[in-house]
């Protein structure tokens, strides 16, 4: 089975109301809609994407605390995002892998991508899971950046 990570930033299109986010959440509606029809594709993310979504989602998008706290909730707790099914991964499968062993991967990816640390984080999860292919609006290409990964870009999925 195909997995496919969301980006942050898809997840901050797709629940924001702001007028300027409009095209690029009916971008990622569009994607969930074709993706809903390929039986052999897994939605993942991480629990690192959805507090860089709560961030923005409140700071930058000025969405009420209450309303975003539902909107976590609700995510977190169905695991849904247009009726389908996402999977939360953990950091890393591997149940001895610890915060030091994180943190210096995450370290080591900034030091040789010159990536963003919230890129580098995505990635590492990325690769500790073994998942290759991102959906991100990332226009500054931090991810295309890493070697081993696929970068899609929503507006790139079509019906």
């Amino acid at each position: 089975m195909n997995r496919l990570y969301l980006d942050s930033n898809v997840l901050i299109a797709f629940h924001s109301t702001d007028k300027p986010e409009e095209a690029k959440r009916k971008a990622v509606q569009n994607a969930l809609t074709v993706f809903a029809d390929l039986k052999d594709l897994r939605l993942c993310t991480s629990m690192w994407a959805i507090t860089e979504m709560v961030n923005i989602l409140i700071s930058r998008k000025n969405l009420d605390r209450g309303t975003v706290a539902e909107i976590e909730s609700q995510l977190v707790n169905e695991k849904r995002l247009q009726g389908l099914k996402i999977q939360i991964i953990d950091v890393s499968p591997e149940k001895d892998y610890d915060f030091a062993e994180f943190f210096y991967h995450v370290k080591q990816g900034i030091l040789k991508y010159h990536s963003g640390v919230g890129d580098v984080i995505h990635s590492v999860i990325m690769k500790n899971n073994h998942i290759f292919q991102i959906l991100t609006f990332d226009e500054k290409d931090d991810f295309k950046q890493i070697p081993g990964l696929t970068v899609l870009h929503p507006e790139d999925v079509k019906i």
